[in-house]
């Protein structure tokens, strides 16, 4: 099971990739920089804004997914959530 132990909103200050869609954001960017443990190890990973707002419309509690996982499953309602967000 999946414990979540960091939750933050920050700026980077380098590039980092999504974890939920893989794609790479530059330094500057608006993320969520997330800690959790799995299985006994600790992770960290930061999520886009698109990625996050996905997750929380679409994922159920404990649901996961792996990295790339949100856009590689479904690129059209990534895409369209996106465009929705850049109004």
């Amino acid at each position: 099971m999946v414990e979540i132990l960091h939750w933050e909103y920050r700026k980077t200050r380098k590039p980092h990739h999504c974890w939920g869609c893989g794609k790479e954001y530059p330094a500057g960017s608006d993320m969520v920089h997330a800690v959790y443990t799995e299985c006994g190890e600790a992770h960290a990973c930061y999520w886009c804004p698109t990625c996050e707002e996905y997750m929380r419309r679409y994922f159920e509690r404990g649901d996961g997914s792996g990295y790339g996982g949100i856009y590689e499953n479904d690129r059209e309602g990534w895409e369209a959530l996106r465009k929705e967000m850049d109004r």
